[in-house]
């Protein structure tokens, strides 16, 4: 196909895909799926073979959702997977113009004369006519409009080996789709007769520039953990307030040293950032805070989740400690003497162990009878429950994770992943030349994907220090980690660029993502598979 044929088909596809709502939990999410099927079921191959058109449905999941497995077979086991989510955000943000978040060409002009001087770079961008507005435009039915055209085309071809595409809900909340595509994958691997060569994550990515940062093949994606701390703290009068200490003063000097810290980044990913933070106190009265409670977003590029608690429990010290001193300090300066604390820091494992020697079998009672689904919420009152049965006493806090783990994806040493890397480099280098667009290789790709559920190698002692720490694994969190290493697939990504996704000016670099990204698809498929 010709750069301009890829073009019209991709767009034309998009279009469609995006005109059909599908935000995250929604009746639209759902319908998504089965409208994806029917288009699928439309072209000639799947008219012929329908058995290789499968809908399933995420497994462990509080909502009714489907993945889509799409299979075109050509000759031998050897399969490439093309994958992609299909949930997108929420509209709000479009405002009046809400209406026509899922309509691009309508939307355009629209926007462009709302942001006219509000954004002048994203006014330029459209009026340009190089970039197409509309939620998930960029993030990510391109990315899937890129896939499904390779498929079609590799439909119409004598191909050498098979592709799979497949379309999965929910990356944008709790990955429900990726994590039972995996658990899923390898039963239908297995009865079709398939040996999974690579996989091709088709995600979007954003660039402010030229371009530069978004053409890019990403050889890996970063890790994310969510720290918690549960802090004790010892309640006094707030006309005495040298007495005792305030929760909610712990948390604020944890808070002020792990915010925006490189001091505590992994590498060259962001520094954490607190995403959550309360005293949960639903009364008033002048007895300062017992108990307050926060989450940190950390990003990883090298750390597991051992070494990411082993910092975190090192830090909450330093600031528990640090706390402390300033107390004593300005007490001083009123001539009081506060004597000197030591407070206790525990992880969340070693918290449960302490109340088991407290309370024996009735620690099962703190994971029993709570009425959320969120999985930090669940969290924080396991682990308020368990500070009461171990009888803990302030000043102290508590560390562990409070959502689902991201492992880190990285393409290693196997074979498998040294022939991924050499083509996927050779023809980013060769597309580049011909089509005179420089696409580059990067190691991560910096935001969190589905990527980490299929190319997750963690050790088993990260494995286990994550779920001992973790109250919610195994309770309304599942996933086998141990499956991806199992399935030994590797995984890049290799999806289309442009600008603010999530927003109302998100919008889709046409040239690139409908012309070139197809190309460079296909032909890095076509070597996988010969």
């Amino acid at each position: 196909m010709t750069r301009s044929e890829w073009f019209s088909r991709v767009r034309e596809l998009t279009l469609r895909l995006v005109a059909w709502e599908s935000v995250s939990g929604t009746e639209g999410e759902r319908e998504f799926a089965f409208r994806l099927h029917d288009l699928l079921r439309g072209l000639p191959y799947f008219a012929t073979h329908p058995e290789y058109l499968q809908l399933r449905r995420t497994q462990d999941d509080p909502l009714e959702r489907y993945t889509l497995f799409a299979l075109v077979r050509g000759k031998g086991p050897r399969t490439v997977i093309l994958t992609g989510h299909y949930d997108v955000v929420s509209v709000d943000n479009y405002g009046l113009l809400k209406e026509w978040a899922f309509d691009p060409e309508e939307l355009l002009p629209k926007l462009l004369e709302e942001i006219r001087t509000s954004n002048p770079q994203a006014a330029q961008d459209l009026a340009s006519g190089d970039f197409l507005p509309g939620r998930a435009a960029l993030d990510m039915k391109s990315g899937l409009a890129a896939g499904i055209a390779v498929l079609e085309r590799f439909a119409t071809s004598e191909p050498a080996g098979n592709l799979l595409f497949i379309a999965v809900p929910d990356e944008e909340h709790s990955s429900h789709g990726m994590r039972s595509a995996v658990q899923q994958l390898p039963e239908l691997l297995g009865a079709w007769g398939l040996e999974a060569e690579a996989a091709i994550n088709l995600d979007a990515h954003v660039d402010t520039g030229d371009g530069s940062e978004g053409q890019n093949v990403f050889l890996g994606s970063v890790g994310k953990l969510l720290p918690t701390v549960f802090f004790l703290g010892s309640p006094t009068h707030a006309g005495d307030p040298f007495s005792g200490v305030g929760a909610n003063f712990l948390a604020a000097e944890l808070i002020r040293l792990l915010e925006a810290n490189p001091d505590f980044a992994d590498a060259e990913a962001p520094p954490p950032v607190n995403l959550r933070q309360g005293d949960f106190k639903d009364y008033y009265d002048v007895t300062t805070p017992h108990t307050a409670f926060a989450a940190f977003n950390l990003l990883t590029h090298t750390w597991g989740p051992r070494e990411v608690l082993e910092r975190v429990v090192a830090a909450t010290h330093q600031a528990l400690e640090s706390a402390l001193e300033t107390l004593r300090a300005r007490a001083a300066r009123r001539g009081l003497r506060v004597p000197k604390q030591r407070p206790m820091v525990l992880t969340f494992a070693e918290l449960e162990r302490w109340a088991r020697e407290k309370a024996g079998r009735a620690v099962e009672e703190a994971y029993q009878g709570l009425k959320t689904a969120d999985p930090l919420e669940f969290s924080r009152q396991v682990t308020e429950r368990l500070v009461r049965q171990a009888r803990l006493e302030g000043p102290a806090a508590v560390v562990g994770f409070g959502s689902l783990y991201y492992p880190r994806a990285r393409l290693g040493e196997s074979p498998g992943e040294k022939r991924l890397l050499e083509i996927v480099s050779r023809q980013a280098t060769q597309v580049s030349q011909e089509f005179g667009t420089p696409i580059g290789l990067r190691p991560f790709f910096p935001g969190i994907s589905d990527m980490s559920f299929l190319g997750c190698r963690d050790t088993k002692a990260a494995l286990e220090a994550m779920a001992a720490n973790t109250p919610a694994f195994g309770k309304i969190l599942h996933f086998d980690y141990r499956l991806p290493a199992r399935l030994a697939v590797p995984v890049v990504n290799l999806g289309p660029w442009g600008r603010d996704y999530h927003q109302r000016t998100e919008r889709v670099h046409m040239p690139y993502s409908f012309g070139v990204l197809p190309e460079l698809l296909w032909r890095v498929c076509r070597d996988l598979l010969t």
